[in-house]
């Protein structure tokens, strides 16, 4: 059967580690034979991963913008445009946003105790934003919090060290968690916009970790702005959400597509191709691929 990946992340993106090359070789080995490089707010990723492609294993232009619609964030997913500098002017906004959250991040993890080495913040993130699985990463390896109780969980044998560093930053950085810090994205409908402007198809991501219910009000709200499709199949996703959703964009017209939303070091659990659709399934994810590779 056919193997298709259109959500995963490389090195472009602040919180993932694997350069496109290595990922591209990843999922060669995975036998995947579709995929999309879907980079946080970057469309860097694009020329390199095509230029990997090959007849076994095709690619599709894919970025993953973070927005507000109705008062909440969601991702937003582009595919099959035309790179420009109107993604580039994306990913500039954003890191500069980033750039002037990250100490408020920073001095809320220490109100609840946590010691931030913000050198070692550094060496680690490098020339990019610190995300907050790198926080989670220095504060865990720093032994000044190894008697901190709140970090137990995170642990090895806790109950959240299957992924600790995305379960930390879930737990105290999610919305109406502890560390939360208000933010406003650029609304759905422009980034819709760019998308199409530029010759692709927008597409909600894994909406099952953004909300828990009322996903047909949202999802047709979205359509009228111009939403085109959701990612049905996710790592998020339970399979009975993902039979609600596949029923639901089939009759609302919307595009299906899949992603493991893979990350490498940050999410342990989360392989390449890692989506969950079955035989049957997979006919109208392929229908989306051959409409934004015509």
């Amino acid at each position: 059967m056919e193997k298709i990946d259109l959500h995963m992340h490389s090195n472009y993106s602040d919180d993932a580690d694997l350069p496109v090359a290595e990922l591209i070789s990843r999922c060669k080995a995975h036998g995947i034979t579709m995929l999309a490089v879907t980079d946080h707010n970057s469309a860097s990723s694009v020329a390199e991963a095509s230029a990997l492609a090959d007849s076994a294993l095709r690619t599709i232009s894919g970025i993953e913008i973070d927005c507000t619609f109705d008062g909440r964030n969601y991702h937003l997913l582009g595919y099959g445009f035309t790179p420009s500098d109107d993604f580039s002017q994306i990913h500039r906004n954003f890191s500069e946003l980033q750039r002037k959250l990250a100490p408020k991040k920073i001095e809320a993890l220490r109100h609840y105790g946590f010691i931030v080495d913000e050198n070692a913040l550094a060496e680690l993130a490098g020339e990019r934003v610190p995300q907050e699985e790198q926080m989670a990463e220095v504060i865990l390896a720093d032994d000044r919090n190894k008697n901190n109780p709140l970090l137990h969980p995170y642990r090895s044998g806790g109950s959240r060290s299957d992924m600790p560093l995305i379960n930390f930053f879930w737990d105290f950085f999610g919305a109406g968690r502890p560390c939360y810090i208000p933010v406003s994205y650029p609304a759905m409908e422009q980034m819709v916009d760019v998308i199409r402007s530029n010759g692709g198809t927008p597409v909600i991501a894994h909406i099952g970790a953004n909300i828990k219910q009322q996903y047909q009000e949202v999802l047709t709200d979205m359509q009228k702005v111009g939403v085109m499709g959701i990612e049905v199949f996710s790592s998020y996703h339970s399979p009975e959400l993902e039979a609600w959703l596949y029923d639901f964009a089939l009759k609302q017209n919307l595009h299906v597509t899949c992603g493991s939303d893979f990350h490498g070091h940050n999410k342990p659990k989360i392989e390449v191709g890692q989506c969950g659709y079955n035989a049957s399934q997979l006919a109208a994810i392929r229908r989306f691929t051959d409409t934004v590779t015509a």
